[in-house]
């Protein structure tokens, strides 16, 4: 299943809205196709290997049970991406359905077992912050509302999980034929530091291209500099800069992008793994 995204359906207008973006990021992704679950229990397990999480999710997902596979069919009608319902096979201890964890992508909204109106700009529930941290796959996380995306944002401050987010964000950006933009804050690193990471992870003859550019903040606060990022664009951001991210917090800086920017956020967690054949 490393050619699918995996989305868990919530039957809600807002529902809707998540659905559309993970479609949509689909059908800019070549080859990715998107398998949707439409629980019929509050509670499903995910085994990932550091730790398994349980999520418990919130009563709009199983609201209107008799409506809820005609409005994901009806969002499919145009071809453009492939739908497989994903119905799980095996129970785990506790009686409940698991979920396999070798998606390329999970698509999850900022707050999955509590209620929706929860979901807003600096506020990313606990259980999504537990996914990201233990995830071996980026985490999609749409925006409040349907918006195309016409370029790839990509944070990145100097680390290693930094330098993760960069190939997760160039491989995306060649996916789906768009530019990308590498966004610098130049906050206790110098230029030539950033440079050095990405050309030791083999990541420099990306950068050459006229799809390719690299901005540099060298002054204002990183709040201030935010203004800068296009609003059609996709951001992708490591969950964590030099730290890896707790329970609760990620990095400082990915914490401030998502009170501030309205755009989809693409986070790259600490066991995200991008394929080789992904930047071939």
């Amino acid at each position: 299943m490393k050619d699918r995204m995996f989305h868990v359906f919530r039957n809600s207008p807002m529902g809707r809205e998540n659905l559309m973006q993970a479609v949509y990021f689909c059908h800019k992704q070549f080859g990715v196709s998107l398998s949707v679950y439409i629980p019929t229990t509050k509670r499903f397990v995910v085994p990932f290997e550091s730790e398994e999480i349980m999520v418990e999710l919130d009563n709009s997902y199983l609201q209107y049970p008799e409506t809820a596979k005609g409005r994901v069919e009806t969002l499919f009608e145009d071809g453009n991406v492939a739908l497989s319902l994903f119905e799980p096979m095996e129970l785990a201890d506790k009686n409940l359905p698991e979920i396999p964890t070798d998606w390329a992508i999970m698509s999850c909204p900022r707050v999955i077992s509590e209620k929706s109106n929860r979901i807003g700009l600096g506020h990313i529930g606990p259980k999504v912050r537990g996914i990201v941290k233990h995830a071996p796959f980026p985490v999609f996380i749409p925006a409040m509302a349907y918006k195309e995306w016409n370029g790839v944002t990509i944070f990145f401050g100097g680390s290693k999980m930094g330098a993760i987010a960069v190939k997760q964000g160039i491989a995306r950006a060649r996916l789906a034929q768009v530019p990308f933009t590498i966004f610098t804050q130049l906050d206790g690193v110098t230029r030539e530091d950033c440079e050095a990471v990405l050309d030791a992870e083999g990541m420099s003859s990306y950068l050459n291209g006229s799809d390719a550019s690299w901005r540099f903040f060298d002054s204002g606060t990183f709040e201030e500099n935010l203004y800068d990022v296009p609003h059609d664009h996709l951001v992708v951001v490591g969950a964590a800069g030099h730290r890896l991210i707790t329970e609760l917090l990620f990095g400082s800086k990915l914490e401030i992008i998502q009170a501030t920017l309205v755009n989809p956020l693409l986070v790259v967690g600490p066991h995200c793994r991008v394929p080789a054949e992904m930047l071939i």
